[in-house]
């Protein structure tokens, strides 16, 4: 029972790549538990606030003890505030491979987990752990974002006036938007040249690409989207921004920054939502091309419809001529002698009469009939 109880826990453990502060890669197990205590050793910010809350409470109490049966709802609301900043168990789930999660950044007050494009991760101030190492797209990212910590080696100004989680952060941000253009890439062309066959070449294969290329194009759309509306959020979130410089917290526990000092990471995160906003613009564009040519063939179709609706108009009203002249010949055939049967009685000029007043017959018919329709408006010239 405790063997199974073992092998149970291990199948839990999460198999990730770790990143340390020079950009040096290792294989790592980790379960739940050990992640969060990864996180914890990052946690004196939080403990310097927590002695911070309680020496408040205290001193406007006048307690010694701190209960919280002693505390308001508002106290008990700004603890529970505190508590739910700090990298939790349930949030793991967000960068687990076996859970199915949507795109997201969260920030914690010793961490950033973020899920986008099948990358899975979390950010320490000095730590980078990045989960599913078997995916070809965290294979990718993985060399981006080693490349990106190296640039500290080799004396790169700009990266080095930046923090860890910062530098950690901008890799994956990379490897996400080279995802996205790549993917784009590989459409754009083909969709353009399909687009442009279109008005000669109108045929069920090209039509059925067109729609296969449009579900691919709404996918990428979705793609995009969502890595637009994670970034905004980010954003429009001072407090999140703020909380995102962890080396700054774990260096200096004590030091609280301005809710708006946050120009690093909101000029990092501005850049790449540049990217993915020209990305999803031009995915815009193409798919409003696409249903432009949609409509356009629609306008074809139809031109070709209302030709073979010409030509079935005809041929009914030919038909219902023709038809009328047989009533008349059915009505008087039994009474006309025919020459070439050679019958007693039977005249060559009577005959020829009769087939005459008939053709007349069908001959007019079909011009009034033909007349009616083009007053009607069912005959276009």
């Amino acid at each position: 029972m405790k063997r199974q109880f073992s092998i149970s826990m291990k199948r839990h453990d999460l198999l990730c790549l770790e990143f340390d502060a020079i950009g040096n890669c290792f294989l790592r197990r980790l379960s739940r538990s050990e992640l969060l205590k990864e996180a914890g050793k990052s946690l004196q910010e939080d403990f310097s606030k927590l002695q911070i809350v309680y020496s408040d409470l205290s001193f406007q109490k006048n307690i010694s003890n701190f209960p919280l049966n002693s505390l308001n709802d508002k106290d008990k609301r700004g603890l529970l505030k505190f508590f739910r900043g700090s990298l939790q168990s349930r949030d793991i789930r967000q960068v687990d491979p076996a859970f199915s999660a949507r795109p997201a950044l969260w920030v914690r007050h010793n961490a950033i987990l973020l899920s986008l494009e099948q990358i899975r991760a979390v950010i320490l101030y000095n730590k980078l752990f990045l989960f599913d190492p078997d995916n070809p797209k965290v294979k990718r990212a993985g060399k981006i974002i080693s490349e990106r910590l190296e640039k500290t080696i080799s004396g790169d100004i700009d990266v080095n006036s930046m923090p860890y989680e910062f530098r950690a952060l901008e890799g994956i941000l990379v490897n996400v938007c080279l995802s996205l253009e790549k993917d784009f890439s590989s459409l754009e062309p083909t969709i353009l040249e399909n687009l442009d066959d279109l008005p000669t070449k109108l045929t069920s294969r090209q039509l059925e690409e067109l729609r296969s290329f449009k579900q691919r194009l709404c996918q990428f759309s979705a793609r995009s989207q969502e890595v637009q509306r994670v970034i905004q959020e980010i954003l429009e979130e001072d407090e999140n921004m703020t909380n995102m410089y962890l080396t700054e917290k774990n260096s200096f526990p004590k030091h609280r920054r301005n809710l708006v000092e946050h120009e690093e990471i909101e000029i990092l995160s501005e850049s790449y939502l540049q990217i993915i906003d020209h990305l999803t613009n031009r995915a815009e564009l193409l798919d409003n091309a696409i249903d432009d040519t949609e409509d356009l063939i629609t306008i074809r179709l139809d031109t070709i419809r209302n030709r073979i609706l010409f030509v079935e108009l005809t041929l009914n009203i030919l038909a219902l001529a023709f038809a009328a002249g047989g009533l008349v010949a059915g009505i008087f055939g039994m009474n006309l002698g025919i020459p070439i049967f050679k019958e007693e009685n039977g005249s060559t000029i009577y005959f020829f009469v009769c087939v005459f007043i008939i053709l007349a017959s069908i001959m007019s018919l079909y011009w009034w009939l033909f007349k009616w329709c083009k007053e009607k408006g069912l005959y276009s010239s």
